[in-house]
């Protein structure tokens, strides 16, 4: 009995792996995204998840669950009215380092008519409408 639910547990895991990455799921591994801190120094995340752009949407990067210490971000995204290549990021997580996630806000630019493609500047907030250090980069959300 122990050898059936151990090798169902693995059946459940490679299905639930293969699910999560592929294009029906949203999540794209070859998508990701380039982050600047104030100090100029990028960063790399890998993979993506991009729904809605350039309607109300959401961008993420980085694959991992929001409580795990990868590097991660998630964007959450709608259009200026009478411009849809421009997005209000109007709540966003970014994470960089263990331990260090950020509350963010800013504005897109998408490079693109599907809103795959762009750059971002974000700021760090805190709260009460006051924003503080800056944070540059570019997106790709992969190819369809």
């Amino acid at each position: 009995m122990r050898v059936l639910a151990g090798v169902c547990l693995a059946a459940m895991t490679v299905f639930l792996a293969g699910w999560t990455l592929s294009p029906e799921s949203g999540w794209n591994p070859q998508g990701g995204a380039v982050v600047k801190t104030p100090d100029r120094v990028p960063h790399v995340i890998r993979a993506s998840g991009c729904d809605g752009i350039p309607h109300p949407g959401r961008l993420r990067f980085g694959g991992t669950p929001i409580d795990s210490d990868l590097p991660y971000m998630s964007l959450v995204v709608r259009a200026q009215e009478g411009k849809p290549a421009v997005l209000d990021v109007i709540d966003g997580v970014l994470r960089l380092a263990p331990g260090r996630t950020l509350a963010v806000l800013g504005t897109a630019r998408t490079q693109d008519a599907l809103g795959r493609r762009g750059t971002f500047v974000l700021f760090k907030h805190l709260g009460a409408g006051a924003l503080g250090k800056r944070y540059t980069g570019s997106f790709n959300c992969g190819r369809l």
